[in-house]
């Protein structure tokens, strides 16, 4: 009976370190359920010569954006406190799919906007200490085809892009391991030879690291 308590006693004890510990971290990961919405592709230099072999009565026209959906997976870590603010930084990768492309008279081979971003972040502590509103400015390198169908021996033709980003979201803590992310709105661009507007909203779960 004895040994029973204290086996008891010492997982409450190994659970309540671990859950302090937590709660003090300073690093987490996420994943989150994302929507993308890429726009500006009518101006894409992507479309020149899209019409190669159609005649002028039926080559397809381009809507002005498309929007992938898909998943974002990253991880931050706080180490900077100044007042009621922590800075920090942070890492993340998205893949997003659409089966419609950018054309209105056919779905085409749909649209994928892939992305891989490093950035800075904030995080506000408010006086309702479970939510915690946070900014955050990235930039990196993104990969798409724009929604247009663009093939080179079959397969599908993803460019290269400059890809930045600003974001701002709001966390909510459930446990001392686990926040809510409620929402995070994102609004940037992509660059190559022209600029493609680049708007998110995404919502998912953080675990927080103990350490």
């Amino acid at each position: 009976m004895n040994l029973q308590r204290a086996v008891l006693f010492l997982a409450a004890a190994a659970f309540a370190t671990f859950a302090t510990s937590a709660a003090r971290a300073q690093a987490a990961i996420y994943g989150t359920f994302t929507v993308n919405q890429l726009s500006g592709i009518k101006n894409s230099p992507a479309a020149d010569g899209a019409c190669s072999g159609f005649s002028a009565f039926v080559c397809p026209t381009f809507n002005d954006s498309v929007t992938p959906i898909g998943g974002t997976f990253g991880g931050y870590y706080d180490f900077f406190k100044l007042g009621p603010v922590k800075l920090g930084v942070d890492a993340r990768g998205t893949l997003s799919t659409a089966t419609r492309g950018a054309q209105k008279q056919a779905n085409g081979t749909g649209a994928r906007l892939y992305s891989g971003l490093g950035g800075v972040r904030a995080v506000f502590h408010t006086r309702w200490v479970p939510i915690r509103p946070y900014v955050q400015g990235s930039a990196g390198f993104a990969r798409t085809d724009y929604g247009l169908p663009n093939t080179v021996n079959g397969q599908i033709k993803l460019t290269n892009n400059f890809q930045y980003m600003g974001y701002a979201g709001v966390d909510i803590t459930l446990l001392p391991v686990m926040d809510f992310r409620l929402v995070e709105f994102g609004y940037g661009g992509l660059s190559n030879n022209h600029n493609y507007p680049v708007k998110t909203v995404s919502s998912g779960i953080v675990f927080h690291l103990p350490f």
